[in-house]
């Protein structure tokens, strides 16, 4: 019964963290998800939850499956935390990639239609240095090539992969909090 009651209450201490991150520390920035806002939506009031117990099970399960010890796992966490971000680039890609080769197209027909020569286009997910705020198009500097950028932490903050990532990385603290204060229980008993 105190193991079940540990894991509640570091649950609750992450979806708290992850509530006052994303609405007070990062207002400007992030999705406003709180629960007195207009536009509150199940995705991401749910999302949390399910990054706690993705990875906070998933780390509990790897470790009695594999008998792996602390070290490795923090290792398989921190490989989590990092490709997932790769994952949401890819997401972002695909997402926008109808968009851009409707875009492209419809470029191209404009500079047919005047017969001119069309630009080269690019595609990218930009993190550093981007001209789009979320996503946007744009003719480069030197009218050379036309451009459609996807600013990747700005479309990070405002998913709701944001709060399912954010849940996972304090569900992986508190796995290893947890573990710890299991090992302080045994001792003492």
């Amino acid at each position: 019964m105190q193991r079940y009651v540990i894991i509640a209450a570091l649950a609750l201490i992450s979806y708290l963290l992850v509530y006052i991150i994303a609405n007070y520390a990062m207002s400007g920035i992030a999705y406003d998800w709180r629960f007195e806002s207009a536009s509150i939506s199940a995705n991401y009031a749910l999302m949390p939850l399910l990054g706690f117990v993705f990875v906070f099970f998933g780390l509990s399960f790897w470790k009695k499956r594999f008998k792996e010890k602390n070290s490795v796992l923090a290792v398989l966490f921190t490989f989590f935390v990092l490709l997932s971000l790769v994952a949401f680039s890819l997401v972002l890609w695909f997402f926008y990639r109808g968009n851009v080769d409707a875009i492209f197209s419809q470029v191209r027909n404009q500079f047919d239609r005047a017969n001119k020569t069309p630009p080269s286009f690019a595609y990218t997910i930009c993190a550093f240095n981007c001209n789009a705020s979320n996503f946007g198009c744009f003719l480069s500097q030197d009218n050379g090539t036309f451009i459609c950028q996807v600013n990747f932490w700005n479309e990070l903050f405002r998913s709701s992969f944001f709060l399912f990532w954010l849940a996972s990385i304090f569900a992986g603290i508190s796995f290893f909090v947890y573990e710890f204060l299991e090992k302080l229980i045994k001792e003492k008993q």
